[in-house]
Protein backbone atom coordinates (compact mmCIF):
# COMPACT_ATOMS: atom_id res chain seq x y z
CA UNK A 1 0.00 0.00 0.00
CA UNK A 2 1.32 3.34 -0.68
CA UNK A 3 0.48 6.64 1.27
CA UNK A 4 2.40 9.75 -0.14
CA UNK A 5 2.91 12.92 2.17
CA UNK A 6 3.64 15.60 -1.32
CA UNK A 7 4.21 19.23 -1.09
CA UNK A 8 5.73 20.43 -4.15
CA UNK A 9 7.21 17.18 -5.80
CA UNK A 10 6.48 13.79 -3.99
CA UNK A 11 7.31 13.88 -0.56
CA UNK A 12 7.84 16.89 0.48
CA UNK A 13 6.69 15.24 -1.92
CA UNK A 14 6.84 11.98 -0.63
CA UNK A 15 4.29 10.44 0.19
CA UNK A 16 5.32 8.32 2.62
CA UNK A 17 5.38 4.86 0.90
CA UNK A 18 5.00 1.56 3.16
CA UNK A 19 5.16 -2.44 3.12
CA UNK A 20 5.18 -5.23 4.98
CA UNK A 21 5.77 -8.16 2.36
CA UNK A 22 9.39 -10.53 3.40
CA UNK A 23 10.96 -11.73 0.40
CA UNK A 24 14.08 -14.36 0.26
CA UNK A 25 14.85 -15.39 4.17
CA UNK A 26 18.16 -16.99 3.95
CA UNK A 27 19.44 -17.63 7.49
CA UNK A 28 16.37 -16.69 8.85
CA UNK A 29 16.85 -15.94 13.21
CA UNK A 30 15.28 -18.38 15.46
CA UNK A 31 13.34 -15.59 16.45
CA UNK A 32 11.73 -14.82 13.40
CA UNK A 33 7.94 -14.42 14.18
CA UNK A 34 9.05 -12.08 16.34
CA UNK A 35 10.62 -10.07 13.92
CA UNK A 36 7.69 -9.61 12.12
CA UNK A 37 5.54 -8.72 14.95
CA UNK A 38 8.10 -5.83 15.87
CA UNK A 39 7.91 -4.72 12.32
CA UNK A 40 4.66 -4.25 12.63
CA UNK A 41 4.92 -2.21 15.59
CA UNK A 42 7.43 -0.30 14.16
CA UNK A 43 5.37 1.00 11.27
CA UNK A 44 2.36 1.45 13.40
CA UNK A 45 4.29 4.01 15.56
CA UNK A 46 6.15 5.76 12.42
CA UNK A 47 2.49 5.86 10.57
CA UNK A 48 1.67 7.65 14.12
CA UNK A 49 4.47 9.92 14.48
CA UNK A 50 5.93 8.12 17.31
CA UNK A 51 9.75 7.81 16.28
CA UNK A 52 11.04 7.21 18.79
CA UNK A 53 9.53 3.69 19.61
CA UNK A 54 9.58 3.29 15.86
CA UNK A 55 13.20 3.17 16.19
CA UNK A 56 13.61 0.72 19.10
CA UNK A 57 11.13 -1.50 17.26
CA UNK A 58 12.82 -1.40 14.24
CA UNK A 59 15.74 -1.96 15.60
CA UNK A 60 14.79 -4.95 17.20
CA UNK A 61 13.34 -6.82 14.93
CA UNK A 62 16.31 -6.04 12.71
CA UNK A 63 18.26 -7.94 15.41
CA UNK A 64 15.63 -11.14 15.72
CA UNK A 65 16.08 -10.91 11.80
CA UNK A 66 18.08 -9.09 9.64
CA UNK A 67 17.03 -10.41 6.67
CA UNK A 68 13.73 -9.19 6.60
CA UNK A 69 13.41 -6.75 4.14
CA UNK A 70 10.44 -5.18 5.41
CA UNK A 71 12.44 -4.14 8.06
CA UNK A 72 14.84 -2.64 6.16
CA UNK A 73 12.50 -0.87 3.92
CA UNK A 74 10.31 0.60 7.01
CA UNK A 75 13.43 1.79 9.22
CA UNK A 76 14.31 3.32 5.90
CA UNK A 77 11.31 5.08 5.86
CA UNK A 78 12.24 6.51 9.45
CA UNK A 79 15.48 7.19 8.70
CA UNK A 80 14.38 9.17 5.60
CA UNK A 81 11.79 11.33 7.87
CA UNK A 82 14.79 11.92 10.64
CA UNK A 83 16.57 13.38 7.60
CA UNK A 84 19.37 10.77 7.85
CA UNK A 85 20.13 10.10 4.53
CA UNK A 86 22.92 8.26 4.59
CA UNK A 87 21.29 5.19 6.72
CA UNK A 88 17.98 5.13 4.74
CA UNK A 89 19.99 4.94 1.72
CA UNK A 90 21.81 1.90 3.43
CA UNK A 91 18.91 0.33 4.48
CA UNK A 92 16.40 0.79 1.04
CA UNK A 93 19.30 -1.20 -0.59
CA UNK A 94 19.34 -3.78 1.48
CA UNK A 95 15.79 -4.14 1.63
CA UNK A 96 15.79 -4.33 -2.27
CA UNK A 97 18.84 -6.64 -2.79
CA UNK A 98 17.21 -8.96 -0.30
CA UNK A 99 14.00 -9.17 -2.32
CA UNK A 100 14.36 -7.22 -5.60
CA UNK A 101 10.59 -8.23 -6.70
CA UNK A 102 9.59 -6.22 -3.37
CA UNK A 103 7.74 -3.37 -5.09
CA UNK A 104 6.76 -1.30 -2.08
CA UNK A 105 10.72 -1.23 -1.48
CA UNK A 106 11.54 -0.01 -5.07
CA UNK A 107 9.09 2.45 -5.33
CA UNK A 108 10.23 3.79 -1.82
CA UNK A 109 13.40 4.22 -3.00
CA UNK A 110 12.17 5.76 -6.41
CA UNK A 111 11.05 8.71 -4.18
CA UNK A 112 14.19 8.96 -2.25
CA UNK A 113 16.51 8.78 -4.81
CA UNK A 114 14.30 11.52 -6.73
CA UNK A 115 14.63 14.03 -3.60
CA UNK A 116 18.53 13.45 -3.41
CA UNK A 117 18.53 14.94 -7.20
CA UNK A 118 19.38 11.38 -8.95
CA UNK A 119 16.43 11.19 -10.89
CA UNK A 120 18.02 8.43 -13.63
CA UNK A 121 18.27 6.03 -10.96
CA UNK A 122 14.55 7.11 -9.62
CA UNK A 123 13.17 6.15 -12.80
CA UNK A 124 14.89 2.56 -12.64
CA UNK A 125 13.70 2.01 -9.45
CA UNK A 126 9.98 3.27 -10.39
CA UNK A 127 9.98 1.21 -13.38
CA UNK A 128 11.61 -1.94 -11.31
CA UNK A 129 8.60 -1.34 -9.15
CA UNK A 130 6.18 -1.82 -12.20
CA UNK A 131 8.24 -5.12 -14.26
CA UNK A 132 6.22 -7.29 -11.14
CA UNK A 133 2.72 -8.21 -12.19
CA UNK A 134 1.47 -8.68 -8.89
CA UNK A 135 1.91 -4.98 -7.72
CA UNK A 136 -0.82 -3.57 -7.12
CA UNK A 137 -0.04 0.10 -6.65
CA UNK A 138 1.61 0.61 -10.29
CA UNK A 139 -0.64 3.49 -11.04
CA UNK A 140 1.28 5.27 -7.83
CA UNK A 141 4.53 4.33 -9.33
CA UNK A 142 4.09 5.84 -13.03
CA UNK A 143 2.55 8.93 -11.26
CA UNK A 144 6.07 9.26 -8.89
CA UNK A 145 7.71 8.81 -12.52
CA UNK A 146 6.25 11.42 -13.80
CA UNK A 147 6.38 13.62 -11.28
CA UNK A 148 10.44 12.86 -10.60
CA UNK A 149 10.40 13.38 -14.42
CA UNK A 150 9.12 17.11 -14.25
CA UNK A 151 12.11 17.77 -11.62
CA UNK A 152 14.94 17.11 -14.55
CA UNK A 153 12.86 18.56 -16.07
CA UNK A 154 11.28 16.34 -18.68
CA UNK A 155 8.00 17.21 -19.59
CA UNK A 156 7.46 14.68 -22.67
CA UNK A 157 8.29 11.53 -20.19
CA UNK A 158 6.35 13.37 -17.20
CA UNK A 159 3.17 13.28 -19.59
CA UNK A 160 3.81 10.02 -20.75
CA UNK A 161 3.59 8.64 -16.91
CA UNK A 162 0.77 10.95 -16.05
CA UNK A 163 -0.95 9.28 -18.80
CA UNK A 164 -0.23 5.96 -18.16
CA UNK A 165 -1.08 6.55 -14.17
CA UNK A 166 -4.39 7.64 -15.54
CA UNK A 167 -5.04 4.93 -17.84
CA UNK A 168 -4.83 2.48 -14.52
CA UNK A 169 -6.19 4.68 -12.11
CA UNK A 170 -8.66 7.89 -13.65
CA UNK A 171 -8.54 9.19 -10.36
CA UNK A 172 -5.12 10.11 -9.08
CA UNK A 173 -4.87 13.52 -8.10
CA UNK A 174 -1.34 14.38 -8.41
CA UNK A 175 -1.37 13.10 -12.40
CA UNK A 176 -4.61 15.37 -12.88
CA UNK A 177 -2.77 18.59 -11.59
CA UNK A 178 0.31 16.93 -13.49
CA UNK A 179 -1.33 17.14 -16.85
CA UNK A 180 -3.47 20.03 -16.28
CA UNK A 181 0.05 22.20 -15.64
CA UNK A 182 1.68 20.58 -18.46
CA UNK A 183 -1.59 21.31 -20.52
CA UNK A 184 -1.17 25.14 -19.43
CA UNK A 185 2.44 25.40 -20.28
CA UNK A 186 1.67 23.51 -23.73
CA UNK A 187 -1.13 26.10 -24.57
CA UNK A 188 -3.94 23.77 -24.73
CA UNK A 189 -5.85 25.87 -22.12
CA UNK A 190 -8.91 24.02 -22.66
CA UNK A 191 -7.30 20.06 -21.71
CA UNK A 192 -5.76 22.01 -18.99
CA UNK A 193 -9.34 23.21 -17.52
CA UNK A 194 -10.83 19.80 -18.29
CA UNK A 195 -8.00 18.53 -16.16
CA UNK A 196 -8.64 21.21 -13.68
CA UNK A 197 -12.25 20.17 -12.94
CA UNK A 198 -11.11 16.37 -13.26
CA UNK A 199 -9.30 17.29 -10.21
CA UNK A 200 -11.80 19.04 -8.30
CA UNK A 201 -14.05 16.07 -8.77
CA UNK A 202 -11.63 13.84 -6.70
CA UNK A 203 -9.76 15.98 -4.47
CA UNK A 204 -9.94 18.60 -1.76
CA UNK A 205 -8.49 22.17 -3.43
CA UNK A 206 -4.87 22.81 -2.68
CA UNK A 207 -3.59 26.32 -3.32
CA UNK A 208 -1.33 24.73 -6.20
CA UNK A 209 -4.84 23.39 -7.74
CA UNK A 210 -6.20 26.64 -7.53
CA UNK A 211 -3.33 28.41 -8.84
CA UNK A 212 -3.67 26.69 -12.03
CA UNK A 213 -7.39 27.20 -12.55
CA UNK A 214 -6.93 30.80 -12.10
CA UNK A 215 -4.31 31.15 -14.84
CA UNK A 216 -5.98 29.08 -17.24
CA UNK A 217 -9.36 30.62 -16.85
CA UNK A 218 -7.62 34.14 -17.18
CA UNK A 219 -6.57 32.60 -20.91
CA UNK A 220 -9.52 31.47 -21.74
CA UNK A 221 -11.14 34.52 -20.98
CA UNK A 222 -13.39 33.54 -18.01
CA UNK A 223 -13.72 36.41 -15.52
CA UNK A 224 -16.45 34.65 -13.37
CA UNK A 225 -14.70 31.58 -12.84
CA UNK A 226 -11.35 33.84 -12.26
CA UNK A 227 -13.47 35.53 -9.42
CA UNK A 228 -15.09 32.47 -8.05
CA UNK A 229 -11.48 30.40 -7.85
CA UNK A 230 -10.07 34.12 -6.84
CA UNK A 231 -12.92 33.21 -3.50
CA UNK A 232 -12.16 30.31 -2.37
CA UNK A 233 -8.26 30.72 -2.31
CA UNK A 234 -8.88 33.63 0.28
CA UNK A 235 -10.96 31.47 2.26
CA UNK A 236 -9.10 28.76 2.34
CA UNK A 237 -5.82 29.38 1.79
CA UNK A 238 -5.28 33.02 2.96
CA UNK A 239 -1.82 32.90 3.69
CA UNK A 240 -0.43 30.67 0.96
CA UNK A 241 2.01 31.49 -1.45
CA UNK A 242 0.01 30.90 -4.28
CA UNK A 243 -2.66 34.01 -2.55
CA UNK A 244 0.24 36.43 -2.80
CA UNK A 245 1.14 35.90 -6.18
CA UNK A 246 -2.51 36.12 -7.16
CA UNK A 247 -2.62 39.50 -5.02
CA UNK A 248 0.54 40.97 -6.95
CA UNK A 249 -1.11 39.99 -10.47
CA UNK A 250 -0.06 36.79 -11.92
Amino acid sequence: MICYLRSGLLVSAIVLLTACASGPREHIAPDAKAAELNMQLGLSYLQRGDYEIAMEKLDKALKQNPNLPSAHNTIALLYQRLGETEKAEKHFKEAVNRAPDYSEAQNNYGVFLCQQGEYEQAEKRFLKAIENPLYQSAAMAYENAGLCSREIPDLVKAESYFRRALQINPNLSKSLMGMADLSYEQKNYMQARAYVQRFNSVSPWTPQALLTAIKTEQKLGNEDAVSSYKLIMRARFPDSDEMRMVNEGI
